[in-house]
């Protein structure tokens, strides 16, 4: 199995939140070129980083595409769902409830 693929189950799995964060960040980062802080593999453990070494060479000769893709699909859907739960809709509701009540 190749790195992508094994990163995309960790991701379905759930498991190891912390190492996933860093190997989805890593992923990311390959994808779309934004930032990635090289300290962060540091954090991982000797499974992980060995894992991200092998998503960087793969990624660096344009190894197993199709895993990438779907790889990428999920950190994406990941990044929309976190982005969805991070709007607090309560003061947008307590203003609503105010603004009927005002009225």
């Amino acid at each position: 199995m190749n790195a992508a693929k094994k990163i995309r189950k960790l991701i379905e799995s759930g498991a190891a939140e912390g190492d996933v964060a860093v190997l989805v960040d890593l992923a990311r980062s390959l994808e779309t070129g934004v930032p990635f802080q090289l300290s962060q593999l540091n954090a991982l453990d000797m499974r992980n980083f060995d894992l991200a070494m092998e998503l960087i060479a793969d990624w660096r000769f344009d190894h197993h595409i199709p895993a990438r893709r779907k790889l990428t699909d999920v950190i994406m859907n990941l990044h929309e769902e976190s982005a969805a739960e991070s709007v607090d809709l309560a003061p947008v509701a307590e203003r609503i409830e105010a603004a009927d009540k005002a009225e």
